[in-house]
Protein backbone atom coordinates (compact mmCIF):
# COMPACT_ATOMS: atom_id res chain seq x y z
CA UNK A 1 0.00 0.00 0.00
CA UNK A 2 1.57 3.59 -0.84
CA UNK A 3 2.24 5.69 1.86
CA UNK A 4 0.39 8.63 2.49
CA UNK A 5 2.18 11.92 1.85
CA UNK A 6 1.76 15.58 2.91
CA UNK A 7 2.47 18.27 0.53
CA UNK A 8 4.11 21.62 2.62
CA UNK A 9 3.85 25.11 1.52
CA UNK A 10 6.88 26.24 3.09
CA UNK A 11 9.11 29.41 1.49
CA UNK A 12 12.68 28.34 0.30
CA UNK A 13 15.69 29.75 1.63
CA UNK A 14 16.80 30.53 -1.75
CA UNK A 15 15.02 33.12 -3.96
CA UNK A 16 17.74 33.46 -6.67
CA UNK A 17 15.84 35.00 -9.75
CA UNK A 18 15.32 32.43 -12.42
CA UNK A 19 14.71 32.49 -15.91
CA UNK A 20 12.52 29.69 -18.04
CA UNK A 21 10.86 29.54 -21.06
CA UNK A 22 7.49 27.58 -21.61
CA UNK A 23 6.06 26.30 -25.00
CA UNK A 24 2.74 25.45 -25.65
CA UNK A 25 0.71 24.10 -28.43
CA UNK A 26 -3.18 23.73 -28.32
CA UNK A 27 -5.07 20.89 -29.71
CA UNK A 28 -6.07 22.35 -32.86
CA UNK A 29 -2.07 23.19 -33.78
CA UNK A 30 -2.99 26.40 -34.85
CA UNK A 31 -0.31 28.28 -33.00
CA UNK A 32 2.98 27.80 -30.77
CA UNK A 33 2.80 29.92 -27.90
CA UNK A 34 5.99 30.95 -26.07
CA UNK A 35 6.83 32.87 -22.77
CA UNK A 36 9.46 34.08 -21.25
CA UNK A 37 9.46 33.24 -17.24
CA UNK A 38 11.66 35.02 -14.10
CA UNK A 39 10.73 33.38 -10.83
CA UNK A 40 12.10 33.91 -7.44
CA UNK A 41 11.76 31.28 -4.76
CA UNK A 42 11.45 27.54 -5.38
CA UNK A 43 8.00 25.27 -5.42
CA UNK A 44 4.98 26.01 -4.22
CA UNK A 45 6.53 29.41 -2.66
CA UNK A 46 8.00 30.51 -5.96
CA UNK A 47 7.06 33.88 -7.63
CA UNK A 48 6.80 34.17 -11.08
CA UNK A 49 6.19 37.23 -13.59
CA UNK A 50 5.99 36.90 -17.36
CA UNK A 51 8.58 38.93 -19.20
CA UNK A 52 7.80 38.41 -23.21
CA UNK A 53 5.39 36.23 -24.86
CA UNK A 54 5.38 35.29 -28.55
CA UNK A 55 2.57 33.43 -31.19
CA UNK A 56 3.58 31.67 -34.10
CA UNK A 57 1.21 30.06 -36.67
CA UNK A 58 2.72 26.96 -38.31
CA UNK A 59 4.28 26.97 -41.83
CA UNK A 60 2.65 25.37 -44.13
CA UNK A 61 5.47 22.75 -44.60
CA UNK A 62 4.23 21.53 -41.44
CA UNK A 63 0.97 19.80 -42.11
CA UNK A 64 2.21 16.26 -40.84
CA UNK A 65 1.60 17.44 -37.23
CA UNK A 66 -1.63 19.42 -37.72
CA UNK A 67 -3.37 16.40 -39.34
CA UNK A 68 -1.28 13.84 -37.14
CA UNK A 69 -3.09 15.48 -34.10
CA UNK A 70 -6.45 16.72 -35.47
CA UNK A 71 -6.92 12.69 -36.34
CA UNK A 72 -6.01 11.69 -33.01
CA UNK A 73 -3.27 9.55 -34.58
CA UNK A 74 -5.05 6.21 -36.01
CA UNK A 75 -3.29 4.54 -37.99
CA UNK A 76 -0.38 6.65 -38.47
CA UNK A 77 2.67 4.98 -39.72
CA UNK A 78 5.77 5.23 -38.60
CA UNK A 79 7.17 7.61 -41.20
CA UNK A 80 4.26 10.20 -40.01
CA UNK A 81 5.54 10.01 -36.28
CA UNK A 82 8.39 10.94 -37.29
CA UNK A 83 8.11 13.15 -39.87
CA UNK A 84 5.67 15.07 -36.96
CA UNK A 85 8.17 15.39 -34.03
CA UNK A 86 10.70 16.77 -36.70
CA UNK A 87 8.02 19.74 -37.49
CA UNK A 88 6.90 20.28 -33.74
CA UNK A 89 10.96 20.36 -32.94
CA UNK A 90 11.54 22.96 -35.86
CA UNK A 91 8.61 25.13 -34.53
CA UNK A 92 9.74 24.56 -31.01
CA UNK A 93 13.21 26.10 -32.03
CA UNK A 94 11.96 29.00 -33.91
CA UNK A 95 9.74 30.02 -31.56
CA UNK A 96 12.85 30.05 -28.79
CA UNK A 97 14.72 31.43 -31.26
CA UNK A 98 11.38 34.25 -31.73
CA UNK A 99 11.19 34.83 -28.23
CA UNK A 100 14.64 35.69 -27.40
CA UNK A 101 15.43 37.85 -30.62
CA UNK A 102 11.83 40.05 -29.45
CA UNK A 103 12.77 40.14 -25.80
CA UNK A 104 16.35 41.00 -26.21
CA UNK A 105 17.26 38.14 -23.82
CA UNK A 106 20.12 35.97 -24.82
CA UNK A 107 19.21 32.18 -25.05
CA UNK A 108 22.13 31.01 -22.33
CA UNK A 109 20.23 33.28 -20.16
CA UNK A 110 17.39 30.47 -19.67
CA UNK A 111 18.06 27.80 -17.24
CA UNK A 112 15.28 25.27 -18.70
CA UNK A 113 12.47 25.35 -21.06
CA UNK A 114 9.13 23.45 -20.50
CA UNK A 115 7.13 22.04 -23.55
CA UNK A 116 3.59 20.93 -23.24
CA UNK A 117 2.86 19.35 -26.44
CA UNK A 118 -0.89 18.33 -27.89
CA UNK A 119 0.70 14.73 -27.78
CA UNK A 120 -1.81 11.90 -29.44
CA UNK A 121 -4.51 10.61 -26.82
CA UNK A 122 -5.89 7.57 -26.51
CA UNK A 123 -9.04 8.16 -24.09
CA UNK A 124 -10.51 4.87 -23.30
CA UNK A 125 -11.21 4.10 -20.03
CA UNK A 126 -10.12 2.58 -17.56
CA UNK A 127 -6.19 3.30 -18.78
CA UNK A 128 -6.20 6.27 -21.10
CA UNK A 129 -2.86 6.70 -22.81
CA UNK A 130 -0.46 9.25 -23.98
CA UNK A 131 2.06 9.75 -26.19
CA UNK A 132 3.96 12.95 -26.70
CA UNK A 133 5.25 14.10 -30.10
CA UNK A 134 8.17 16.14 -28.86
CA UNK A 135 11.80 15.76 -29.55
CA UNK A 136 13.65 17.34 -26.55
CA UNK A 137 16.86 16.40 -27.22
CA UNK A 138 16.26 17.89 -30.89
CA UNK A 139 15.08 21.20 -29.11
CA UNK A 140 17.81 21.01 -26.31
CA UNK A 141 20.60 20.37 -28.76
CA UNK A 142 19.46 23.14 -31.36
CA UNK A 143 18.90 25.57 -28.28
CA UNK A 144 21.72 24.85 -25.28
CA UNK A 145 19.00 24.43 -23.44
CA UNK A 146 17.17 22.11 -20.93
CA UNK A 147 14.06 20.36 -21.92
CA UNK A 148 11.30 19.32 -19.49
CA UNK A 149 8.21 17.94 -21.58
CA UNK A 150 5.91 15.53 -21.54
CA UNK A 151 4.25 16.47 -18.02
CA UNK A 152 1.02 14.37 -18.39
CA UNK A 153 2.29 10.91 -18.75
CA UNK A 154 3.42 10.58 -14.80
CA UNK A 155 0.05 11.90 -14.22
CA UNK A 156 -1.73 9.43 -16.26
CA UNK A 157 0.75 6.57 -14.50
CA UNK A 158 -0.09 7.53 -11.19
CA UNK A 159 -3.88 6.80 -12.12
CA UNK A 160 -4.57 10.32 -13.19
CA UNK A 161 -6.35 11.51 -15.72
CA UNK A 162 -3.42 13.42 -17.45
CA UNK A 163 -4.65 16.67 -16.96
CA UNK A 164 -6.04 19.48 -16.36
CA UNK A 165 -2.06 19.99 -15.35
CA UNK A 166 -1.93 23.72 -15.76
CA UNK A 167 -4.19 24.11 -12.41
CA UNK A 168 -1.24 24.56 -9.85
CA UNK A 169 1.05 26.75 -11.94
CA UNK A 170 -2.60 28.93 -12.71
CA UNK A 171 -2.47 29.27 -8.85
CA UNK A 172 1.25 30.45 -8.88
CA UNK A 173 0.97 32.89 -11.51
CA UNK A 174 -2.64 34.59 -10.12
CA UNK A 175 -3.36 33.94 -6.71
CA UNK A 176 -3.82 36.42 -3.89
CA UNK A 177 -3.25 36.75 -0.22
CA UNK A 178 -6.73 36.77 0.34
CA UNK A 179 -8.91 36.50 -2.33
CA UNK A 180 -10.76 33.21 -3.41
CA UNK A 181 -10.51 33.57 -7.52
CA UNK A 182 -12.14 31.71 -9.96
CA UNK A 183 -10.63 31.38 -13.44
CA UNK A 184 -12.80 31.40 -16.27
CA UNK A 185 -11.01 30.24 -19.22
CA UNK A 186 -14.01 30.68 -22.01
CA UNK A 187 -12.29 29.20 -24.86
CA UNK A 188 -13.40 26.25 -27.11
CA UNK A 189 -13.95 24.61 -24.06
CA UNK A 190 -15.43 26.08 -20.64
CA UNK A 191 -12.78 25.25 -18.34
CA UNK A 192 -13.04 26.75 -14.67
CA UNK A 193 -10.24 26.58 -11.97
CA UNK A 194 -10.65 27.76 -8.36
CA UNK A 195 -7.29 29.92 -6.93
CA UNK A 196 -7.90 29.96 -3.11
CA UNK A 197 -6.30 32.93 -1.61
CA UNK A 198 -3.06 32.42 0.68
CA UNK A 199 -4.61 33.07 3.02
CA UNK A 200 -6.32 29.68 3.01
CA UNK A 201 -5.16 26.87 5.04
CA UNK A 202 -3.15 24.56 2.86
CA UNK A 203 -4.32 26.77 -0.46
CA UNK A 204 -2.72 24.87 -3.10
CA UNK A 205 -3.98 21.38 -1.72
CA UNK A 206 -7.61 23.14 -2.13
CA UNK A 207 -7.46 24.04 -5.94
CA UNK A 208 -9.51 22.88 -8.49
CA UNK A 209 -9.90 22.66 -12.16
CA UNK A 210 -12.30 21.05 -14.43
CA UNK A 211 -14.18 21.77 -17.76
CA UNK A 212 -17.68 23.41 -17.15
CA UNK A 213 -19.12 23.26 -20.60
CA UNK A 214 -19.38 24.08 -24.26
CA UNK A 215 -17.07 26.96 -24.56
CA UNK A 216 -17.09 29.30 -28.08
CA UNK A 217 -16.54 26.35 -30.23
CA UNK A 218 -20.15 26.04 -30.08
CA UNK A 219 -20.93 29.41 -31.11
CA UNK A 220 -18.53 29.29 -33.66
CA UNK A 221 -19.71 25.97 -35.55
CA UNK A 222 -23.14 27.34 -35.03
CA UNK A 223 -22.43 30.65 -37.03
CA UNK A 224 -20.70 28.78 -39.70
CA UNK A 225 -22.74 25.75 -40.37
CA UNK A 226 -25.92 28.66 -39.95
CA UNK A 227 -24.39 31.00 -42.25
CA UNK A 228 -23.65 28.67 -44.94
CA UNK A 229 -19.95 30.08 -44.31
CA UNK A 230 -20.67 33.60 -44.82
CA UNK A 231 -19.58 34.07 -41.00
CA UNK A 232 -17.06 31.75 -39.27
CA UNK A 233 -17.78 32.92 -35.71
CA UNK A 234 -20.26 36.19 -34.08
CA UNK A 235 -18.13 39.30 -33.56
CA UNK A 236 -18.41 40.19 -30.34
CA UNK A 237 -21.34 38.76 -29.81
CA UNK A 238 -23.29 41.29 -32.32
CA UNK A 239 -25.28 38.75 -33.96
CA UNK A 240 -26.46 36.86 -30.41
CA UNK A 241 -27.93 40.40 -28.98
CA UNK A 242 -30.15 40.49 -32.33
CA UNK A 243 -31.87 37.13 -30.51
CA UNK A 244 -33.86 35.79 -28.28
CA UNK A 245 -33.10 32.17 -25.91
CA UNK A 246 -35.01 29.49 -26.97
CA UNK A 247 -36.39 27.71 -23.67
CA UNK A 248 -36.80 24.36 -25.25
CA UNK A 249 -33.07 24.64 -27.20
CA UNK A 250 -31.70 25.94 -23.69
CA UNK A 251 -33.14 23.42 -21.32
CA UNK A 252 -32.75 20.25 -24.31
CA UNK A 253 -28.71 21.50 -24.32
CA UNK A 254 -28.92 21.91 -19.95
CA UNK A 255 -29.97 18.11 -19.88
CA UNK A 256 -26.53 17.00 -21.54
CA UNK A 257 -24.80 14.92 -18.86
CA UNK A 258 -21.44 17.07 -19.69
CA UNK A 259 -23.16 19.58 -16.36
CA UNK A 260 -23.82 16.46 -14.50
CA UNK A 261 -20.31 14.47 -14.77
CA UNK A 262 -18.33 14.15 -10.98
CA UNK A 263 -15.26 15.59 -10.53
CA UNK A 264 -13.08 15.33 -11.65
CA UNK A 265 -13.88 15.65 -15.19
CA UNK A 266 -11.62 16.68 -18.17
CA UNK A 267 -11.10 15.38 -21.49
CA UNK A 268 -7.53 16.36 -23.79
CA UNK A 269 -10.11 17.18 -26.87
CA UNK A 270 -12.41 19.13 -24.68
CA UNK A 271 -16.13 19.18 -25.03
CA UNK A 272 -16.75 18.73 -28.65
CA UNK A 273 -19.12 21.07 -29.75
CA UNK A 274 -20.79 18.25 -32.01
CA UNK A 275 -23.21 16.66 -29.32
CA UNK A 276 -24.67 19.78 -29.25
CA UNK A 277 -24.48 21.22 -32.39
CA UNK A 278 -26.17 18.13 -34.56
CA UNK A 279 -29.71 17.74 -32.47
CA UNK A 280 -30.07 21.94 -32.60
CA UNK A 281 -29.54 21.75 -36.61
CA UNK A 282 -32.14 19.39 -36.96
CA UNK A 283 -34.70 21.07 -34.17
CA UNK A 284 -34.00 24.47 -35.75
CA UNK A 285 -35.10 23.49 -39.46
CA UNK A 286 -38.48 21.79 -37.95
CA UNK A 287 -39.43 24.84 -35.95
CA UNK A 288 -37.89 27.51 -38.06
CA UNK A 289 -35.56 29.36 -35.56
CA UNK A 290 -33.32 32.17 -36.67
CA UNK A 291 -29.68 32.38 -36.52
CA UNK A 292 -29.29 35.05 -34.04
CA UNK A 293 -31.92 33.10 -31.38
CA UNK A 294 -29.69 29.91 -32.27
CA UNK A 295 -26.42 32.26 -30.99
CA UNK A 296 -28.38 33.67 -28.22
CA UNK A 297 -29.71 30.22 -26.75
CA UNK A 298 -25.82 29.19 -26.79
CA UNK A 299 -24.72 32.20 -25.61
CA UNK A 300 -26.98 31.85 -22.70
CA UNK A 301 -25.99 28.20 -22.11
CA UNK A 302 -22.22 28.81 -21.84
CA UNK A 303 -23.30 31.66 -19.06
CA UNK A 304 -24.95 28.95 -17.30
CA UNK A 305 -22.57 26.85 -17.22
CA UNK A 306 -20.22 28.83 -15.68
CA UNK A 307 -22.83 30.03 -13.07
CA UNK A 308 -23.67 25.92 -12.38
CA UNK A 309 -19.81 25.78 -11.98
CA UNK A 310 -19.68 28.61 -9.36
CA UNK A 311 -22.55 27.98 -7.48
CA UNK A 312 -22.76 24.27 -6.85
CA UNK A 313 -19.01 22.72 -7.70
CA UNK A 314 -16.92 24.59 -5.46
CA UNK A 315 -17.00 23.73 -1.35
CA UNK A 316 -19.07 26.16 -0.08
CA UNK A 317 -16.00 26.99 2.21
CA UNK A 318 -14.28 28.85 0.11
CA UNK A 319 -16.67 31.80 -0.94
CA UNK A 320 -15.74 33.49 -4.42
CA UNK A 321 -14.13 36.81 -4.23
CA UNK A 322 -13.14 37.53 -7.72
CA UNK A 323 -14.34 36.03 -11.33
CA UNK A 324 -11.04 36.17 -13.40
CA UNK A 325 -11.99 35.65 -17.26
CA UNK A 326 -9.58 34.81 -20.08
CA UNK A 327 -10.17 33.20 -23.64
CA UNK A 328 -11.78 33.61 -26.87
CA UNK A 329 -15.14 34.61 -25.21
CA UNK A 330 -14.15 37.66 -23.54
CA UNK A 331 -14.39 39.24 -26.50
CA UNK A 332 -17.82 38.47 -26.58
CA UNK A 333 -19.96 41.23 -24.88
CA UNK A 334 -23.53 39.30 -24.30
CA UNK A 335 -21.96 36.35 -22.99
CA UNK A 336 -19.82 38.68 -20.24
CA UNK A 337 -22.90 40.54 -19.54
CA UNK A 338 -24.80 36.82 -18.79
CA UNK A 339 -22.31 35.61 -16.71
CA UNK A 340 -22.15 38.82 -14.67
CA UNK A 341 -25.85 38.85 -14.37
CA UNK A 342 -25.69 35.41 -13.32
CA UNK A 343 -23.25 35.92 -10.40
CA UNK A 344 -24.02 39.64 -9.92
CA UNK A 345 -21.95 39.71 -6.17
CA UNK A 346 -19.01 38.77 -7.34
CA UNK A 347 -16.40 41.39 -9.53
CA UNK A 348 -15.65 40.33 -12.65
CA UNK A 349 -12.07 41.25 -14.39
CA UNK A 350 -10.27 40.39 -17.62
CA UNK A 351 -6.88 38.15 -16.52
CA UNK A 352 -5.04 41.51 -18.40
CA UNK A 353 -6.27 43.32 -15.96
CA UNK A 354 -4.38 41.45 -13.15
CA UNK A 355 -0.53 42.37 -14.98
CA UNK A 356 -0.56 38.66 -17.16
CA UNK A 357 -1.13 38.67 -21.03
CA UNK A 358 -3.81 36.36 -22.09
CA UNK A 359 -1.64 34.46 -24.49
CA UNK A 360 0.95 33.95 -22.35
CA UNK A 361 -0.92 32.37 -19.89
CA UNK A 362 0.11 28.44 -21.50
CA UNK A 363 3.19 28.72 -22.15
CA UNK A 364 3.68 30.49 -18.42
CA UNK A 365 2.37 27.48 -17.62
CA UNK A 366 4.57 24.88 -19.01
CA UNK A 367 7.80 27.14 -17.14
CA UNK A 368 6.69 26.73 -13.93
CA UNK A 369 6.04 22.96 -14.30
CA UNK A 370 9.46 22.98 -15.71
CA UNK A 371 10.79 24.87 -12.94
CA UNK A 372 8.91 22.53 -10.42
CA UNK A 373 10.53 19.45 -12.40
CA UNK A 374 13.61 21.33 -10.82
CA UNK A 375 12.51 22.12 -7.76
CA UNK A 376 11.38 18.20 -6.62
CA UNK A 377 7.85 19.75 -6.39
CA UNK A 378 4.64 18.05 -7.70
CA UNK A 379 3.00 19.50 -10.52
CA UNK A 380 -0.19 18.28 -10.17
CA UNK A 381 -3.00 17.88 -7.63
CA UNK A 382 -4.92 14.94 -7.46
CA UNK A 383 -8.12 16.48 -6.73
CA UNK A 384 -8.06 18.02 -10.09
CA UNK A 385 -6.49 14.82 -12.13
CA UNK A 386 -8.24 12.29 -9.89
CA UNK A 387 -4.12 10.81 -9.48
CA UNK A 388 -3.72 9.13 -6.72
CA UNK A 389 -0.28 10.58 -5.59
CA UNK A 390 0.70 13.98 -6.55
CA UNK A 391 4.06 13.64 -8.09
CA UNK A 392 7.18 15.27 -9.65
CA UNK A 393 5.82 15.50 -13.23
CA UNK A 394 7.93 15.92 -16.58
CA UNK A 395 11.52 14.14 -18.33
CA UNK A 396 14.16 15.93 -18.37
CA UNK A 397 16.64 16.10 -21.63
CA UNK A 398 19.96 18.25 -20.79
CA UNK A 399 21.43 20.86 -22.71
CA UNK A 400 24.56 22.48 -23.62
CA UNK A 401 27.39 21.67 -20.95
CA UNK A 402 27.29 24.89 -19.61
CA UNK A 403 23.73 25.22 -19.02
CA UNK A 404 23.87 21.40 -17.66
CA UNK A 405 26.35 22.55 -15.29
CA UNK A 406 24.40 25.60 -14.27
CA UNK A 407 21.36 23.79 -13.66
CA UNK A 408 22.88 20.78 -11.47
CA UNK A 409 24.27 23.61 -9.36
CA UNK A 410 20.59 24.85 -9.07
CA UNK A 411 18.88 21.61 -8.19
CA UNK A 412 21.47 20.93 -5.62
CA UNK A 413 20.57 21.21 -2.20
CA UNK A 414 16.67 22.00 -3.08
CA UNK A 415 14.60 20.13 -0.61
CA UNK A 416 11.41 18.08 -1.88
CA UNK A 417 7.99 20.09 -1.30
CA UNK A 418 6.42 16.23 -0.40
CA UNK A 419 7.56 13.55 1.63
CA UNK A 420 6.29 10.49 3.45
CA UNK A 421 4.06 11.52 6.12
CA UNK A 422 5.67 8.97 8.79
CA UNK A 423 8.98 10.82 7.70
CA UNK A 424 7.39 14.15 8.67
CA UNK A 425 5.82 12.65 11.68
CA UNK A 426 9.83 11.60 13.27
Amino acid sequence: MASQTSRRDSPHPDSQSRTAIGLSIGSSCQTLKAALVEATGRGLRMQATVRAVVCLPPEESRGTLQKLVRGGGTEASVETLSQARIELAEWEVESVRRLCEESAVSAARALIVGIDDPGVWCATKPRPTYLSLGDAARVAEATGISVVDAFAARDLAQGGQGGPIGALPLWILLRHARENRLLVDLGRTTRVSLLPGDSCSLASSRILSFDAGPGVALLDQLATRLTGGRHVFDPGGRFAVQGRRIGPLFDHWLADHAFSRTLPCWHPRGIRPDRFLNDAVRMAVEENWSVQDMLCTATHLIAEAVSLAARERLPSDLPLDRLVITGGGQHNGLLLREIGARLDRIPLSRVSELGVVDEALEPACSAILALFHLDQTPGNVGSVTGAEIPRVLGRLTPGCPQNWQRLVHQMTGVEATIRPLRSALR
